[in-house]
């Protein structure tokens, strides 16, 4: 397989490959640190699971938080989960990964939450920028755009994306692949049947005529450049030729996924980890919608949830089968939070406080940080302790990136293109 059929199907199965300005000839060393974002897309409650409420009257009359009890609300280490779902909610399979009472006790110990983030919005758009990229306004990179840019800036497929706010302010170019059967196509550029098995698969051209052609190909880019004289037409011209040279890389990628990429979010952690894997890429967006739950917000959410957390279980099951658990960093969040009561429709609209999840790499677990009342708002913290204090400081996604940043090595020059403001603070070590 070679990279230049792979640029080729992803440009013209609309996946979106943009390539950035720079060179993507600059060697580089093997990346070892590798980040995932997961984006719950649509405003997650986190009362439903990660900073549990239950049933206990509001002070203003509103109704509760929730409708679990009080008094099943559990925990597992330091961190505290509904350990049942509301009343008339049919729970899920009770082996479920996803379950709470499955997920919370299997994960804790490496889990981090932090609770009690101030968005300072209800904006869909705004909430999803400022919870991935540190900050509210429009232009600014994700922080898995970030992270690809300080790594792997060359490489073209070193950022991938399922969807969410993958801005990359064109540091790098972001790879949006639609499925993971993207890769077993490029395993077999001369087959017109790739996705069948040896003896149904149906070439082109015989393997001996193909290697002509592919030989063809090289030597006439190579008098391409010979001939050139002009330093960009040169610059560029290299840039061809290193995107059709053979890449084993890719093919260890595809040698890397499972048989049958799974669907949603666990086809999306197959192929992640592959490229990671394979040292194609070195950070990827996961994301799953549907929680934008303004109506039966109790059915609707708890089956997103248990999704969502199947989907996190699996993708930790793939880090550890290719034994990257010391080096990717997963991080989970979503635009914002839910209201603190019910509306008329059984649902919750948008509120502005919200939570994190994160695990895996330079991730101390079994951690809560940050809190908020039996009304949701936002309890201050102490900046060095990090323990709630009245007189310390309000949670904003910008102490989240700034802490991000440092443990991904930013540097300084991005770090001074895109400037985030907010007190440094140890969040994750």
């Amino acid at each position: 397989m070679y990279r230049r059929q792979f640029l080729k199907y992803l440009s013209g199965s609309g996946l979106g490959l943009l390539l950035p300005p720079q060179s993507i000839l600059a060697q580089q060393a093997s990346p070892d640190r590798f980040w995932i974002s997961v984006n719950a897309g649509g405003g997650w409650d986190p009362t439903y699971f990660i900073d549990p409420k239950g049933n206990r009257p509001r002070l203003d009359g509103r109704g509760p938080v929730n409708n679990y009890a009080v008094n099943a609300i559990r925990a597992a280490g330091n961190i505290r989960f509904p350990g049942s779902y509301p009343e008339g909610i049919e729970p899920p399979d009770a082996n479920s990964s996803g379950h709470f009472a499955n997920f919370f006790p299997k994960h804790a110990s490496r889990l981090l939450v932090i609770n009690g983030i101030d968005t300072q919005t209800n904006n869909h758009d705004s909430g999803s920028r400022y919870v991935w990229s540190g900050k509210i306004e429009s232009g600014y990179p994700s922080f898995a755009a970030l992270a690809a840019a300080t790594s792997a800036p060359s490489q073209p497929l070193s950022y991938i994306s399922n969807g969410g706010y993958d801005n990359t302010a064109s540091l790098v170019a972001p790879a949006r692949i639609g499925g993971g059967e993207v890769f077993k196509q490029l395993a077999f550029p001369n087959a017109s049947r790739p996705g069948e098995g040896p003896e149904d698969r149906r070439e082109y051209f015989a393997p001996s005529i193909y290697a002509e052609i592919e030989q063809a190909r090289r030597a006439r880019m190579q008098r391409l450049k010979t001939r050139a004289t002009l330093p960009l037409k040169k610059s560029q011209l290299d840039e061809l030729i290193m995107s059709r040279v053979g890449d084993n890389n890719l093919n260890r990628l595809v040698s890397l996924l499972p048989d049958r990429v799974s669907s949603g979010l666990e086809g999306q952690a197959e192929v992640a980890t592959a490229a990671f894997a394979s040292g194609v890429a070195v950070s990827a967006n996961m994301h799953m919608g549907g929680f934008d739950t303004h109506g039966n917000h109790d059915q609707n959410h708890s089956r997103r949830l248990t999704e969502l957390l199947e989907g996190i279980d699996h993708l930790w099951s793939q880090v550890e089968l290719n034994n990257l658990q010391d080096k990717v960093t997963i991080i989970v969040g979503s635009d914002f939070g839910r209201t603190p009561f019910y509306n008329d429709n059984n649902g919750k609209d948008h509120w502005n406080v919200t939570s994190i999840m994160a695990m895996g790499a330079g991730v101390r677990g079994n951690r809560v940080i940050g809190a908020t009342n039996d009304h949701v708002e936002a309890l201050k913290i102490n900046p060095q302790s990090l323990q709630l204090d009245p007189n310390g400081i309000t949670l904003t996604p910008e102490h989240v990136h700034l802490a991000l940043r440092r443990m991904a090595g930013v540097p300084a020059s991005l770090n001074s293109q895109f400037g985030i403001s907010g007190a440094e603070l140890n969040l994750f070590s």
